[in-house]
């Protein structure tokens, strides 16, 4: 008797089957989407981190130096360099925009990043790999001020992950830009590469040669406190400063939180619908028990016993289909054309909110299952 779940299992087990693959199915989902929104919050992160500034300068209304248009002139924020709280000579002009360079042939996304060599805002050296270095940095303009006439290259360091060769050419605006050098792998939000390249080449090529840039970025000393400062330099109103925490904050709320509300929905949604999946197959299994049911309360088993019956399969069935999509959604995630990273400790308590929903409902179809009257359920009624 106590293995009579397991034969009834065997005996429906097309049905266990598919059902334990939909719960699987919906639980991978449910994990690749969180996977999804927890890549792209990471990669939101990955550059302004690596960047080393902790003050990010736009211009005054523009919104924040990532999430609206800021044009800021380079010149004009001279007085930064000696600015009370600062690290001397840190304030670093950056040029951070979006752009379609044509790579082989072919149209594709990334992030433009000027800025000025040695200074905050990209890479100081090209990347390495057993002890050889990836090509070398880009030319630096030969000027500190900004001269339209400045004979600097057309050069650009690549992220390592684009497959790009030293010395291959892209199209970016009306210009070839040779490679020559790659970097460590730092891409933007869903998975867009960054091009570095030096500040007067990323002006040439996207601002029309002016001496606009789109942001200034600047280190605090390290007995001040970046809030603080923040705050006496928004005090100007001619700029708006927001400290790292700040600019990380906007970040993540414009380019993740926002576009994803759906998918935030959808993840609701998609649990809702495990637990009415397990349910509704649970329900329709109890229905085509009822001869079975009557004979077992017929010989006096209880309805504890009945419920314990049924309750053993559907934990069984939910627990066999969260596991494998736990396991299921870190092998799609592997294989995800996009960065996917499953935080371990949410999808243990997404797998567990799962559980509980999918036992949830099969509960309620077995209460259903024994409140009918024995004699009637051993005529296979309802």
């Amino acid at each position: 008797m106590k293995t009579l779940f397991l034969k009834d299992m065997r005996y429906r087990q097309a049905r266990v089957v598919l059902t334990a693959l939909g719960i699987t199915v919906l639980i991978s989902l449910i994990l690749l989407l969180g996977g999804i929104m927890n890549g792209m919050r990471i990669q939101a992160r990955q550059y302004v981190e690596s960047t080393g500034a902790d003050i990010w300068i736009s211009a005054e209304g523009s919104g924040g130096a990532f999430i609206g248009f800021s044009m800021v002139v380079e010149e004009y924020m001279a007085f930064l360099n000696a600015a009370q709280g600062l690290t001397p000579d840190s304030a670093s002009p950056l040029v951070f925009a979006q752009a379609r360079p044509i790579v082989r042939g072919k149209s594709t996304k990334a992030i433009v990043v000027g800025y000025k060599l040695g200074k905050l805002g990209g890479p100081k050296q090209v990347l390495r790999k057993e002890g050889q270095a990836e090509g070398r940095m880009f030319t630096p303009s030969n000027f500190e001020d900004y001269r339209p006439e400045d004979p600097v290259p057309y050069e650009v360091v690549v992220d390592e992950k684009m497959g790009l060769e030293i010395g291959e050419r892209i199209t970016l605006g009306n210009e070839k830009v040779k490679v020559v050098g790659k970097a460590e792998s730092r891409m933007f939000v869903l998975d867009t590469p960054l091009l570095f390249m030096d500040v007067r080449i990323a002006q040439k090529l996207l601002l029309g040669n002016t001496p606009h840039v789109n942001m200034m970025i600047a280190k605090t000393d390290a007995n001040e406190q970046p809030r603080q400062v923040s705050a006496g330099l928004d005090a100007l109103e001619t700029i708006e400063v927001r400290t790292l925490k700040q600019t990380l904050r906007d970040i993540i709320a414009y380019y993740v939180d926002e576009p994803m509300k759906a998918v935030q929905f959808l993840r609701v949604m998609l649990w809702l619908a495990a637990g009415i999946l397990v349910g509704m197959i649970t329900y329709v299994t109890m229905l085509e028990k009822t001869q079975e049911i009557g004979v077992l309360k017929a010989i006096g088993a209880s309805d504890y016993y009945v419920m314990g019956l049924l309750l053993k399969q559907v934990v069984l069935i939910s627990a066999v289909g969260v596991v494998l999509g736990l396991i299921l959604s870190y092998v799609f995630a592997a294989a995800a054309p996009i960065f996917v990273a499953i935080n371990f400790v949410e999808s243990i308590i997404v797998v567990c909110i799962s559980f509980v929903v999918c036992c949830g409902s099969g509960y309620l179809a077995a209460r259903k299952a024994i409140a009918v009257d024995p004699m009637i359920a051993f005529r296979g009624e309802i």
